[in-house]
């Protein structure tokens, strides 16, 4: 079954970049909004659960068993339970949050490793880096990596100069001939060079 196909069974509304690679298990419960950039992978196991929107940029790579949660069980009331309140009551006794506030944004270049849990209202900045088996509960900053349970900063990749340079660049909205006219950037390791004026 094709990427559109599938997301059209499952969701209500879908916007889908050009390149995006779906290997199984792919499960998709209660979504209502996907937006996923230009050539953007995955490796397998890719669950999203819960209510909410999610927007995923350009140029991201993602490991196996990647778990997206976008929405909560509110633990003030007796029963911790969605479905019970429904059987026995068809209401719940609290107002769900606005899916807008519980979306998980995930900005361009970014690397997520194999089996992380990102958590509801998470917004992982550009060109970030997220270790393997880390949850991640708390915003993650531009060009930084973070690791653990719960993810905390352990190092930005480059220096802050480097890491506003590449931010006003915004390469990843380049088109294919921007990008290949580019290459020396690219083919540069800008730990070792730092960027410090503009293209």
């Amino acid at each position: 079954m094709g990427v559109k196909r599938t997301l059209k069974k499952y969701f209500k509304k879908y916007l889908i970049g050009e390149t995006v690679v779906k290997k199984p298990p792919f499960l998709i419960s209660n979504s209502e909004f996907l937006s996923t950039g230009i050539e953007t992978y995955h490796n397998g196991g890719f669950i999203i659960r819960g209510q909410g929107i999610i927007k995923i940029g350009n140029y991201c790579a993602f490991g196996r068993n990647i778990t997206l949660i976008k929405s909560n069980h509110n633990y003030n009331f007796a029963s911790i339970q969605y479905t019970f309140y429904r059987n026995n009551f068809k209401e719940l006794p609290y107002k769900i949050q606005d899916p807008n506030h519980l979306s998980i944004t995930i900005g361009h270049d970014v690397w997520i490793g194999d089996n992380v849990t990102i958590l509801p209202g998470v917004k992982i900045g550009n060109g970030a880096c997220i270790g393997a088996g880390s949850v991640v509960s708390k915003d993650v900053e531009h060009y930084a990596i973070y690791a653990g349970v719960p993810a905390k900063k352990i190092k930005n990749r480059f220096n802050e100069e480097t890491i506003l340079y590449l931010e006003n660049l915004e390469w990843w909205h380049m088109s294919k001939s921007e990008i290949e006219k580019n290459k020396l950037l690219f083919f540069t390791d800008l730990n070792l060079n730092p960027l410090k004026s503009e293209v």
